[in-house]
């Protein structure tokens, strides 16, 4: 059997729910159902540190891997541990220097620059700060030396990165799709006025996650209602914000991944509207791939990087974020439900080739000869 090392610089957690740790499950799982046996490297570095004497033992008994894939965390890799303290300095880089020396090609998805920008731990102290910075340096400057590519979710998080060594060797590897059986919803006789379009968002509140204008469009739109699945805790912040644009028509749940079916069951569009900012011209949300893997089309953002997906593919409404906007395509999808049908025929083509298995085999052919 073929076989290939997944490595990453912190503890895996099999039952979180966060992109953080679905997209790794994703990927391991991917590789297996493309035919590779996955040796996971994982833990914190006192468990990663056996797990890399073990395969170091393997290879050099004469066991073949084609590649090592890898992902890196929102930290830099020498402070993934609880403690945040790099107690094992050179453990992860010393096996990349080890893999590499042994002609296994590298490839490693870096997931999000927050850290090149001013806004980066203004909340922590100036020396904290200063070393976080530092080693998020160290982690460019190993990854140049010894990645044979550099995947990322956007190709514009490499204008803002700036580096042109890995710039040469990126390519985007945004999330996937699970190839799920979907009952296709039926339009041709459907009356709004009695079961209204329904609207499903899920994921964060505030910060980033400012959803006020879908709500507001939502409010100002007859026929229309709106699912809002969040955290708990992040309700009872943004609740004030949200509050005047509140009404009957708008339901508030607080559920886990595992508990949405349901939802997307009564869905007839998805969100992805957010206000613009640098971070959404490159992010391509995790939700965005479950929503595609549920052949549901989404109202997403003109001018991001997921919004240009959106609109290139057919699978939705690229428009700006102004409640007046959204109102307004919503009353063109109530007026034209047919429409609906021919974006949902895109969902269903796109997702054939964006399903987490398609991640898998471009890697694959990006590392192995």
């Amino acid at each position: 059997m073929k076989k290939c090392i997944f490595y990453l610089p912190y503890k895996l957690d099999e039952h979180g729910m966060g992109a953080r740790m679905l997209r790794p499950r994703k990927m391991i799982q991917a590789f297996r159902d493309i035919g590779y046996e996955v040796y996971v490297i994982e833990g914190y570095s006192t468990a990663r540190r056996q797990q890399i004497k073990d395969i170091k033992r393997r290879i050099e008994g004469g066991e073949r891997y084609d590649f090592m894939y890898t992902e890196s965390h929102t930290e830099p890799t020498l402070l993934t541990n609880p403690n945040h303290l790099p107690t094992h300095p050179f453990l992860d880089f010393g096996f990349f220097n080890y893999v590499r020396k042994k002609g296994i090609k590298i490839g490693l998805f870096y997931c999000d620059i927050y850290w090149k920008f001013d806004s980066y731990g203004r909340e922590l102290p100036a020396w904290k700060r200063r070393g976080a910075l530092l080693a998020y340096g160290l982690d460019i400057q190993q990854y140049k030396k010894h990645l044979s590519r550099f995947y990322v979710p956007d190709l514009k998080l490499c204008s803002y990165l700036n580096e042109a060594k890995l710039s040469g060797m990126a390519a985007e590897l945004p999330p996937g799709a699970d190839n799920l059986i979907v009952e296709s919803k039926k339009y041709d006789q459907r009356d709004f006025s009695q079961e209204p379009l329904t609207v499903f968002y899920v994921g964060g509140l505030g910060n980033q996650y400012q959803i006020a204008q879908l709500v507001k469009a939502v409010q100002q739109t007859e026929n229309t209602r709106l699912i809002l699945c969040c955290r708990e805790a992040e309700w009872e912040k943004e609740k004030l914000n949200l509050q005047p644009y509140i009404c009957q028509r708008v339901q508030i749940v607080h559920k886990n991944a595992d508990e949405l079916e349901p939802f997307y069951q009564q869905a007839d569009i998805c969100s992805l509207l957010f206000k613009k900012d640098i971070y959404r011209e490159m992010a391509k949300p995790f939700k965005a791939y479950e929503y595609l893997a549920h052949e549901i089309p989404v109202l997403s953002t003109k001018g991001t990087a997921i919004g240009d997906f959106v609109e290139k593919n057919d699978i939705g409404w690229s428009i700006s974020f102004d409640a007046d906007e959204i109102s307004k395509t919503l009353q063109e999808i109530i007026k034209n439900p047919a429409c609906l049908v021919k974006k949902i025929d895109n969902c269903r083509e796109t997702k054939t080739t964006n399903l987490w298995t398609s991640r898998a085999e471009q890697v694959v052919k990006d590392l192995v000869k």
